[in-house]
């Protein structure tokens, strides 16, 4: 059995503590299933030996009792604390979480599932269970009409996943890393920018500085994608009603719920 120590972070699935001088816990929450916490040990191996991020997982540990899986420390700070620290730096971060992504997006791989069958999956599960059997069969439409691709998809790709690291940049969590369309992950992460819920565990000054300025950090961020990745808007468009569906079925937050069912929905009544 691991001791851990102090708290450094706190998510929906896990918190994170220190463990040793360079490595953290990340402890999993009593609900959170098992085998998701394979997978993630899983993918985090995958990215790191893909060269998408520096930090190693070490692997499924017990601490102090409970489910619990060791990273390297990260040394730095997220994104996120750097436009906090100073807005007049907002401007360079949303480059540098653009520039991030399309690094992670020139990567393929064929370790990871289509992200296609994973929101097709997904439409079976209990979030979708108020859509009726047309709705369902009209969604999974849908998803089997969007393009293929090969490039590595993280998912949940935000600032508070992204870290100034050691001179250079480290993204963490790839619990639910995909591959396909690179438009897929885009229209993930501005989904997170304007319909998301914001963070758990934020701090009142987070919440006030992210709240009030994520979607100008938003923009800047996609028009700084689109700008270095020649992607166009109609092709992130498509992939709008996928990003609702993997958000939805992949959290189901309460009070993101009504919202991605009227997303949803109004794609099927097109």
């Amino acid at each position: 059995m691991t001791a851990v120590g102090g708290l450094v972070a706190h998510g929906r699935s896990a918190d994170v503590h220190s463990l040793t001088t360079s490595t953290v816990a990340k402890v999993f929450h009593d609900d959170w299933p098992n085998e998701a916490i394979d997978r993630e040990v899983e993918d985090a191996t995958a990215a790191f030996d893909l060269g998408l991020t520096p930090i190693r997982c070490h692997g499924r540990t017990d601490a102090d009792g409970r489910r619990a899986v060791v990273f390297d420390r990260i040394d730095g700070v997220a994104l996120t604390t750097v436009a906090e620290k100073n807005p007049l730096r907002m401007g360079r971060v949303a480059r540098t979480l653009a520039q991030e992504h399309a690094r992670v997006h020139r990567v393929a791989s064929d370790r990871f599932p289509d992200v296609r069958d994973v929101a097709a999956d997904l439409v079976g599960t209990a979030p979708f269970a108020g859509f009726t059997a047309r709705e369902r069969a009209a969604l999974l439409d849908h998803l089997a009409s969007l393009p293929g691709g090969d490039s590595v998809l993280h998912l949940d790709f935000h600032p508070m996943n992204v870290f100034r690291h050691g001179g250079g940049i480290a993204t963490i969590d790839w619990q639910s890393t995909a591959s396909g369309d690179p438009a897929a992950d885009v229209a993930m992460t501005r989904l997170l920018f304007t319909e998301a819920e914001l963070f758990p565990g934020a701090t009142k000054a987070q919440l006030l500085v992210y709240g009030a300025a994520r979607g100008a950090m938003g923009r800047m961020y996609l028009t700084e994608y689109l700008r270095a990745t020649g992607m166009t808007t109609a092709s992130l468009d498509r992939w709008a009603t996928a990003a609702r569906v993997l958000r939805l079925g992949m959290l189901d937050i309460p009070s993101e719920r009504e919202r991605l069912v009227r997303g949803i929905r109004s794609e099927l009544t097109r």
